[in-house]
């Protein structure tokens, strides 16, 4: 009885978790789509729409709700545009990742042996290399001038990348950047999980009938890791989030034509020594509730799946 209503209770700390983390989530999600419609590129509110007669103007100053920062560009627009490169970036980096990690971690646990050990040594020696290491390494052969130069000229038109913009490149750098140094762990949750599956009688049962490595992967053994990988998935957007605010920061992010949160940190370093500590909170808040949110939302599907993900 007594264990029947700590189950209860915890069943109802989870649903008030994922409650608390959809609810914050569709907040940052309303910002990014309202984006267009508060600050429209061609406005005065726009996030690069420079303002010299009111710089650092606080919060509630007429015509700009949260104030501008040391250029006069408005903080909410910015915010707004900023919400959504990082909700992009997240998550199409969270998808590359975990879907390239899945797949890596199934195919090293379904073949087993020597194709294991070789696959997992691999993972092992990149996970050896600091995150933020490997990043700067990646990020800064990718957008050398003569990797970006020896591109063809149907791609850099694609990309809408001339001599005066870099176009789309960034941003399609800083997604793979991020997929390509956290598609790691999601191998080896994906590979943990699959070797639990292998052992199961239908698995046997299909290798028995004679089941290819091809259908066996994509009807048995990955769906039944899902709930595993969704986990992993939400916890990956967050890293992601995090992560494109640091290269941001350190000026290696979306660049300058691409408001981001991590931009924002960067040029509120002057305004704070200032003393304007608005132009730091409005990013750091909207970093910190945007992550906590993924967070929430993963952990109570980890709480409902028994505890299997990235802790296990």
């Amino acid at each position: 009885m007594v264990e029947g209503g700590m189950m209860a209770r915890n069943a109802k700390f989870s649903s008030l978790k994922m409650s608390a983390g959809l609810l914050l989530l569709s907040a940052v999600v309303l910002l990014a789509i309202l984006a267009p419609l508060y600050a429209p590129y061609d406005s005065t509110l726009s996030p690069l729409a420079v303002d010299l007669d009111l710089l650092n103007a606080p919060p509630f100053t007429k015509g700009h709700l949260l104030g501008t920062d040391l250029l006069g560009r408005d903080i909410l627009g910015q915010a707004m545009w900023g919400a959504r490169a990082s909700l992009i970036v997240g998550i199409l980096a969270a998808t590359i990742a975990v879907s390239f990690g899945s797949l890596w971690g199934a195919v090293s646990a379904f073949f087993g042996g020597p194709v294991d050990s070789l696959m997992m040594r691999a993972v092992d020696g990149l996970l050896s290399i600091p995150n933020i290491v490997l990043m700067l390494a990646i990020n800064s052969f990718l957008q050398a001038q003569q990797v970006v130069g020896s591109l063809p000229a149907w791609l850099l038109d694609s990309l809408h990348v001339t001599a005066y913009s870099s176009g789309l490149l960034p941003l399609i750098t800083v997604i793979f950047v991020i997929s390509a140094t956290t598609w790691l762990e999601a191998a080896r949750i994906a590979r943990a999980r699959i070797k639990s599956v292998l052992v199961e009688e239908y698995v046997t049962a299909a290798k028995a009938i004679g089941v290819g490595a091809r259908r066996m992967l994509a009807r048995h053994l990955l769906p039944n890791a899902a709930p595993v990988i969704f986990v992993e998935a939400t916890l990956l957007i967050s890293d992601a989030v995090l992560m494109e605010a640091g290269l941001s920061y350190l000026g290696l992010g979306l660049g300058p034509a691409t408001p981001s949160w991590g931009t924002m940190l960067t040029s509120a370093q002057e305004s704070l020594i200032q003393g304007n500590w608005w132009t730091v909170l409005v990013p750091g808040l909207l970093i910190t509730v945007t992550v906590m949110a993924v967070n929430l939302i993963g952990d109570s599907w980890l709480d409902a799946t028994g505890g299997q993900g990235r802790m296990s």
